[in-house]
């Protein structure tokens, strides 16, 4: 009788392959709207946040250099321009005056970030550094979806051709606590087979804790019970192997996607 021989490798293999297919848990992006100032009838001011919390304390607050683009998207889907405000966050260039439901968007400098024995070193591969110890090409990007009277317009619904992004499909505006709302996860433009995360402000106060996790079907599609009121967080994930090891060691998407449920 012939015993089977068991790879040495395959507990380190098999170790190593869920750490790729894992995605880490680096800080995530994502946008937070003044909710009371939109009911008063002001502009939509936005807070990019890149945190480990939700909500995030202001000190969270992403760093001006790490930002790339910040923009808004009226509901019938023209864009408009942001501009920081006084107090580190950002506000539409001209006025948001028309009732709908509006997107704002925010995108980081995005690309290489490589680990080496004296720190990080942004923007270059392991190419470019000496004693590197990992490099990652990290691709970001959020959105909130927010609105002026009872909503309506279907730019929210829009993909916008980030290399990640959660769609919604209904209207947050139409939604209270207790309904489901359907996204549509994109990677690259195709539909992703992934986990979603969801929390809500209040939930908890510990870090990378979620009040919900679900997992798309073929169609990149989840559907989220809209468990609580007030303002909500999804974010998607994934990762795997850099296709040249000699350069960056993984490559990596996130989305995210903030609301309010009233």
């Amino acid at each position: 009788m012939k015993t089977k021989r068991i790879n040495p490798w395959l507990p380190i293999l098999t170790l190593l392959s869920v750490l790729v297919c894992q995605p880490t848990w680096a800080h995530d992006l994502w946008i937070t709207m003044d909710a009371d100032q939109l009911k008063n009838g002001g502009q939509g001011v936005a807070a990019v946040f890149s945190s480990h919390h939700f909500p995030a304390p202001v000190a969270d607050y992403m760093a001006p250099e790490r930002t790339d683009k910040i923009y808004f998207i009226t509901p019938d889907g023209r864009q408009v321009t942001a501009k920081k405000a006084k107090d580190g966050r950002f506000e539409p260039q001209n006025s948001l005056t028309e009732n709908g439901t509006y997107v704002a968007v925010a995108i980081p400098v995005n690309g290489f970030a490589t680990k080496t024995t004296e720190g990080y070193q942004r923007g270059k591969s392991k190419k470019d550094v000496t004693n590197a110890i990992q490099c990652r090409f990290s691709q970001k990007f959020a959105k909130a979806v927010f609105s002026k009277g009872n909503g309506g317009g279907n730019a929210f619904s829009k993909p916008l051709g980030h290399a990640m992004e959660i769609i919604p499909m209904k209207d947050p505006a139409a939604l209270k606590a207790g309904d489901t709302l359907p996204v549509k996860v994109l990677l690259e433009g195709k539909p992703a087979r992934t986990y979603i995360y969801g929390t809500y402000a209040g939930f908890s106060e510990s870090a990378n804790t979620y009040a919900y996790t679900t997992r798309t079907d073929k169609e990149g599609v989840a559907q989220i019970k809209m468990l609580h009121n007030g303002d909500w967080l999804l974010l998607a994930k994934m990762e795997e192997g850099y296709p040249d090891a000699a350069v960056c060691d993984l490559k990596s998407w996130a989305a995210s996607l903030t609301f309010a449920i009233q």
